[in-house]
């Protein structure tokens, strides 16, 4: 991750913040009682605080610094009174909930915080992330890693993502060992739980034959530091080294691909019908862009806006209802095709219209594991496939396999319509070994993202 420094002491100090509070003499009391506790003067403060109470006797404030000064005094169960008792006033109120999570966890008490801490979640629609923070290390106590795994994480993201965390300038003194400490259990954690994913071929296999996918999970952990082949490539999620790094691919290694374009080709009535406005989805494709300086060796149009749809055929390896019902034979045509099938993964598989004067902004394939076949279906129009820093023309029927981590934007220059078939396969140079264990691994870094993304 980040930073951090293994084996320091986990203690959670969190601040009252300032009063608000109009009363100038009931002010100055609360300020001087905080002034004691921040220099551990710790009777004075509970004194003074006992006096407003004696006073106002439902002043949450002053309940609140007093179970901080019973928890300066390691006394959580006082704190926890004094807390329960200020909620009573208000079950919403999130600083309190958040202090009595910090006290049932110094208590021990750790169902109790996990409830507390998940209800300031809840109330905070997931944004008090000091309370994730807390909760993900109340888990680690209760003995459920991967949960404490994925709080750790999402507390991390989205700390960071607001700026905090970075670093010990940007996190709160009293936070950083615990944050440290989190850091450290996602590195331990992530490592661990894709070393599993792994395990079952690497006790089967010599480890020679798995080395550039143990590689790739090093670059994706941030361990290895490895260049690209080629600085044009940006997968979105992980790059596999060895590869060779050319955006397009030599047609002549995939044996099975001018069969599998004589048979798609004759699937055309089938794409129409799976082309009807109820089963497409948007994209976000309006006019042709070029994306940024490495789309393109040659300059764009500028042709009119349009907004454009993809018809799916597969989406994360499942195959829709509207190709079940409108397209069995080309199901039965891709069926032979060595698509790159992952478990709610992949492969993906789309029908992409682009309509005359118009095309795609650029668009980052998730891994250079993967190629992209694209194939212009005999019915549509000439187009333009830019990959990398080369552009090359499609014509009606032809096919092109590319490297999607280079980057892919189709252009359609002229005034008929263009359809292209577009899907996943596993890049010709890889093995068989090496496939099953890049499908592991990115099964399970798809996983426990979706699961961290539920978190969200």
């Amino acid at each position: 991750m980040c930073y951090f420094r293994p084996n320091e002491p986990l203690l959670i100090v969190i601040m009252t913040p300032e009063s608000t509070l109009s009363d100038a003499p009931l002010s100055r009391d609360l300020d001087a009682a905080r002034m004691m506790l921040r220099q551990g003067r710790q009777a004075e403060a509970e004194a003074v605080l006992q006096r407003t109470l004696e006073s106002k006797p439902d002043h949450m404030e002053a309940m609140r610094l007093l179970a901080n000064a019973a928890l300066a005094r390691g006394n959580a169960g006082q704190a926890i009174d004094w807390l329960n008792r200020a909620a009573s006033l208000d079950r919403n109120h999130v600083p309190v909930l958040l202090d009595l999570g910090v006290a049932y966890r110094m208590a021990e008490r750790l169902d109790a915080a996990r409830y507390v801490l998940e209800r300031v979640l809840e109330l905070s629609s997931g944004r008090e992330l000091t309370a994730r923070l807390l909760l993900a290390h109340v888990l680690e106590q209760d003995q459920r890693p991967e949960l404490a795994l994925l709080h750790y994480f999402r507390a991390i993201l989205d700390a960071q993502h607001a700026g905090r965390w970075l670093d010990d300038a940007s996190t709160e003194p009293g936070l950083r060992a615990l944050v440290r400490h989190a850091m450290n259990h996602v590195d331990r954690g992530r490592r661990a739980l894709l070393d599993a994913a792994l395990q079952p071929l690497r006790m089967s296999h010599e480890t020679a034959s798995l080395d550039r996918v143990e590689r790739a999970l090093a670059i994706y952990l941030r361990e290895r530091d490895e260049p690209r082949g080629d600085l044009r490539q940006r997968p979105r999620i992980l790059y596999v080294p060895g590869l060779d790094a050319t955006p397009v691919i030599d047609q002549t290694q995939l044996h099975w691909l001018n069969d599998l374009i004589a048979c798609m080709a004759a699937t055309t009535e089938e794409i129409g019908l799976c082309l009807h406005p109820a089963q497409t989805r948007e994209t976000g494709v309006i006019a042709f862009s070029p994306g940024d300086a490495h789309a393109t060796s040659q300059p764009a149009p500028d042709p009119p806006a349009t907004f454009e749809y993809e018809t799916p055929l597969y989406v994360a390896g499942s195959v829709t209802e509207s190709a079940q019902r409108n397209a069995p034979h080309l199901l039965s045509c891709l069926a032979k095709a060595p698509l790159a099938r992952i478990p709610r993964y992949g492969p993906e598989v789309s029908i992409v219209p682009i309509s005359p004067a118009s095309g795609t902004p650029v668009r980052y394939g998730r891994t250079n594991a993967h190629c992209s076949v694209v194939f212009n279906l005999p019915d549509s129009a000439r187009i333009e496939v830019m990959a990398g820093a080369s552009a090359q023309s499609l014509q009606p029927g032809e096919s092109l396999v590319f490297d999607p981590s280079f980057g892919i934007a189709y252009l359609n220059a002229g005034d008929a319509a263009a359809r292209l078939l577009v899907f996943d396969i596993w890049h010709p140079q890889l093995s068989t070994l090496e496939c099953d264990g890049l499908t592991a691994l990115i099964q399970a870094i798809v996983d426990f993202d979706t699961r961290l993304q539920e978190l969200a």
